[in-house]
């Protein structure tokens, strides 16, 4: 299988083989294995298209083997501390690989950053920081390559780097030129992770996530071993958290301010940078996120990042520069810093922007929007067909509910209500198709999670009618199954006997379920082992009354017992 690179496009040269379909305004623009051409790029450049996958071509070997040093890197300290020299001449042949702006052009830094860069002293501060680490060959070969390795890594360092340092800085942090080297290789330890893990485009299955947590660990043999002992917690704890979560250890050997900063910016930064495979999170949708984990972080801390960078999420009560009080109505997605906020003495509301004398100084508190208000917000937006806002709120209750409340809580009562109001002609067809497919694709998402997982204890063979095995009911049903950790085969009724005994026979099932109308061949039934005929109807109505809190949880063995239309058969 060949090797698949993703690179800028301006390291891409004349001659590549394009790897992966390319879209624009969701047309197909350029096919798989086309060679790409001067003319191509330059298409590609004008459809701003920043990054593209082609076919490996081979290219000097560079090793991500962990160096071994018996001495200190040259020109470092014995202690293993930086030498930083801020002369103009700070961008080397080092700096040279390392082109600042357009590194920074490639963060959405207008969207994401808010206050952060507002000052052109805060960017020569980071520049000159950058070159000066980058000056070392060691450090500089690491992060090369980690952009040949995996460039989403590469950035993500970048985005951490930019915004710890300069919020270390912020917090009058001491020696931060040091601890900007931490923050900046923080995830070098992805060298040793799989590059299909790193690149795949959906969520890992439990073995994968196991084989990515040891990044930590590598990163923390890397930073030994290059003389960066005094960092090495930074690498290995960023994803350890204070309510005992977070890995390597769920509890790290000590917290220091320097590493819980980090653990607060890694987070931001991951779920509001863009993937290929997935929209970024908005900045103040990130921070909603971020307060309702509020337990995992340092509360304190948190809530001076978000007054640092200066973008505040909705239902935050802040203080105004009048003295007066405001909480924050809506965040404006492209103007990040100008939510519009209701004042609660005087209950008039308006907009933070250049062009209002008011300003919010700081954060008081935030009101974390419970698992009820963001369901009944997706139920609205999913009913009044709003797929788009839909698809922003279900990113914010993605982590809230359990596999299974994700079909009885969501996937059901939405589709009950958009079937009464269908009834009642209050939804076009087209957007009633529309919300079913979203719904659907959802659905099959969380099935494809638990296939990928692999945790089944159990085979069952299921017989449906063609008709039914399209209904949304029944794609809710296999969803609860696969959430039983049992792996529903799926034939159809109108298979021959033949073609049935053959998959008796290589598959070991449990039970076989026939999901019928009431006309079902009972020779096809005499042959079957374990049967249990259900009426599709039953099974619909067993769903519905799922519905609610503090109903009994899906059981498929007690569903068959409950609800078969006769004994089962047994040969």
């Amino acid at each position: 299988m060949s090797k698949i690179e993703q690179l800028l496009i301006q390291d891409v040269e004349p001659g590549d083989v394009l790897a992966h379909d390319i879209f624009f305004d969701r047309q197909l623009l350029m096919k798989k294995d086309s060679i790409l051409t001067e003319k191509g790029l330059e298409l590609l450049r004008k459809k701003s298209v920043q990054f593209i996958s082609i076919y490996y071509k081979e290219k000097p070997v560079i090793s991500v083997d962990f160096p071994t040093f018996d001495t200190p890197i040259e020109n470092s300290p014995a202690d293993g501390s930086m030498v930083f020299n801020f002369s103009d001449s700070s961008r080397n042949e080092s700096g040279n690989k390392f082109d600042f702006y357009a590194i920074l052009a490639e963060l959405d830094i207008e969207i994401r950053y808010g206050q952060l860069l507002k000052e052109e002293a805060n960017i020569d501060y980071l520049q000159k920081t950058l070159y000066s680490i980058v000056a070392h060959p060691t450090y500089a070969d690491y992060l090369l390559q980690l952009k040949k390795w995996d460039y989403h890594s590469y950035l993500h360092c970048f985005d951490a780097y930019i915004i710890g340092t300069l919020f270390a800085r912020h917090l009058n942090i001491e020696h931060v030129e040091q601890l900007a080297i931490g923050y900046l290789l923080h995830d070098i330890g992805k060298l040793k992770i799989p590059q299909q893990l790193l690149q795949k485009p959906g969520r890992l299955t439990a073995k994968e996530f196991e084989t990515m947590k040891a990044h930590t660990l590598y990163g923390e043999a890397i930073f030994n071993q290059i003389g960066l002992s005094d960092l090495s917690y930074i690498a290995k704890s960023h994803h350890e958290r204070r309510n005992g979560e977070g890995y390597p250890d769920s509890v790290p050997a000590f917290y220091t301010t320097e590493l819980e900063l980090l653990q607060i910016v890694d987070v931001y930064s991951a779920i509001t940078m863009k993937r290929p495979y997935r929209d970024a999170m908005r900045a103040a949708d990130a921070f909603s996120l971020l307060y309702r984990d509020e337990d995992k972080f340092n509360g304190d801390l948190l809530t001076k990042f978000v007054d640092f960078i200066g973008i505040y999420p909705e239902n935050s009560i802040v203080l105004l520069s009048d003295g007066l009080h405001g909480i924050i109505e809506k965040a404006n997605p492209l103007f990040p810093t100008s939510p519009r906020v209701k004042c609660m003495e005087t209950n008039s509301s308006f907009h933070i922007s250049i062009n209002n004398d008011i300003t919010i100084l700081k954060m008081i508190s935030h009101q974390t929007e419970d698992k009820t208000e963001l369901l009944n917000t997706f139920y609205n937006e999913l009913v009044s067909a709003n797929v788009e806002s839909a698809k922003k709120t279900y990113l914010k209750i993605v982590d809230n509910f359990k596999v299974a409340e994700y079909f009885t809580k969501i996937f059901i009562p939405v589709y009950q209500i958009l079937n009464l109001l269908k009834m009642q002609n209050a939804i076009y067809d087209t957007k009633y198709t529309q919300v079913v497919q979203y719904m659907e694709q959802l659905m099959q998402q969380k099935i494809d999670e638990q296939i990928e997982n692999d945790l089944y204890h159990e085979n069952v063979l299921i017989l449906v009618d063609e008709n039914f095995k399209n209904d949304y009911f029944f794609k809710v049903f296999l969803g609860l199954i696969h959430n039983n950790y049992i792996f529903p085969h799926i034939m159809p009724i109108q298979s021959s006997l033949e073609v049935i005994l053959t998959k008796l026979d290589t598959h070991d099932f449990s039970k076989t379920c026939v999901i019928s109308n009431g006309k079902t061949d009972t020779l096809l039934l005499s042959y079957l082992p374990n049967m249990y005929e259900v009426p599709k109807n039953k099974i619909e109505q067993y769903l519905i009354d799922l519905i609610g809190d503090n109903k009994d949880s899906f059981d498929f063995h007690y569903l068959l017992e409950k609800l078969a239309v006769s004994p089962p058969i047994f040969i």
